[in-house]
């Protein structure tokens, strides 16, 4: 399998966030094409498609999102239902991170070029549906897991500091 460099016109790296999302246009060397921030709403995510085809060198493009499950979700459904290629950004080493100030065009920058250099075959973003499905199930189950035994702990100690006749009572139960 050829490596993405040589399958692809351009990646599109986007820093997601939960109002606005930052895009940037990587050609297959690593050289930014151009720049774009959208709100993170369906008419931005339309827009920001319109924008890279009016912008991207050729129609193969790969588009590499932060976060496809979380503030990326809306995007990664988008981009999904034109048929385009999504992958899931590498998070980069935090050796690598910078440090100080943010820049999400920067962010954008680096997602594109982390997933033109990575060796290994992009990963894909999770699907919805029946995976979906099981992830929201076994959430709630360990949200509910988790106030039971709560819910437990908090009638055990209010046993313990109860008056000796109540405890008494409840010794046991």
């Amino acid at each position: 399998m050829p490596i993405l460099a040589e399958r692809v016109d351009a990646v599109i790296g986007v820093d997601t966030h939960t109002d606005t999302h930052s895009a940037a246009l990587v050609s297959p060397v690593g050289t930014v094409l151009a720049e774009h921030t959208v709100p993170a709403t369906p008419a931005g995510y339309t827009q920001l498609i319109g924008w890279a085809a009016e912008h991207a060198p050729g129609p193969r493009l790969v588009w590499a999102l932060e976060g496809t499950r979380a503030h990326g979700v809306g995007l990664t459904r988008a981009l999904l239902a034109v048929t385009a290629e999504v992958v899931q950004a590498p998070t980069p080493p935090t050796t690598r991170r910078r440090r100080g100030g943010k820049s999400d065009t920067l962010d954008a920058i680096a997602a594109a070029r982390n997933v033109l250099a990575d060796d290994k075959p992009p990963a894909q973003p999770r699907a919805d549906g029946i995976r979906e499905n099981l992830r929201t199930l076994l959430a709630a189950r360990r949200h509910y897991t988790d106030t039971r035994t709560a819910t437990v702990n908090l009638l055990k100690s209010l046993i313990l500091t109860a008056d000796e006749t109540l405890r008494t009572i409840l010794r046991g139960r």
